[in-house]
């Protein structure tokens, strides 16, 4: 396995290790590991429910490591298409729809009031926007990604998981099985 692959195992070993650290502070097991949210912060939190706040606190791990999982996702394919085919690899190798899907998301946020989170297009792309990227270019990752087949299979896992994660929806105990999982499983498939 590459370095580049360790580094990236490790760190996503390291994010599942901090969920399983804060299941045990959230347990009652006090530790001192987990930043608690202060009620200085942001908003006075004691304006929400208990139960909804421990929820949200364990959610919390899952969205870290989905947007990990995701953006090295996405520099996967930004340095690899840059290497292969040279700067103009967005216009060039990207699908249309997926370039258009983009580009109005883009044109959409312009249009509000909210900060532009990127001027990269890729950053406007989800998990089967990705898949099309990777299968359009499929030669220039099968030396780094053993199957496409597998690859479609977890990025559509991921696809799902996204829902509930992004939806601020609790994950029960067989999705979070599932999802470490597919990150273990997404790892694997590189060489």
């Amino acid at each position: 396995m590459a370095v580049d692959d360790l580094i990236k195992l490790f760190g996503m070993q390291n994010l599942l290790l901090e969920s399983e650290l804060k299941k045990l502070e959230d347990s009652g097991i006090q530790i001192e590991h987990a930043k608690t949210i202060q009620n200085a912060e942001i908003v006075d939190v004691d304006l929400f429910e208990i139960d909804i706040l421990q929820e949200a606190r364990r959610m919390a791990d899952f969205y870290v490591i989905y947007y990990a999982l995701e953006n090295s996702i996405r520099r996967l394919i930004a340095e690899r298409l840059l290497e292969k085919h040279g700067p103009n690899w967005w216009a060039d190798k990207v699908p249309e729809d997926v370039r258009n899907d983009a580009a109005k998301k883009q044109r959409e946020e312009r249009d509000t009031t909210m900060s532009i989170r990127s001027e990269d297009p890729l950053a406007y792309t989800n998990f089967g926007e990705l898949i099309s990227i990777f299968d359009a270019n499929w030669p220039d990752f099968s030396d780094t990604i053993r199957s496409q087949k597998a690859m479609q299979q977890i990025l559509s896992q991921f696809n799902k998981i996204r829902n509930t994660v992004a939806h601020s929806c609790e994950l029960n105990e067989d999705e979070i099985t599932r999802f470490k999982l597919s990150v273990k499983d997404w790892f694997r498939i590189q060489s």
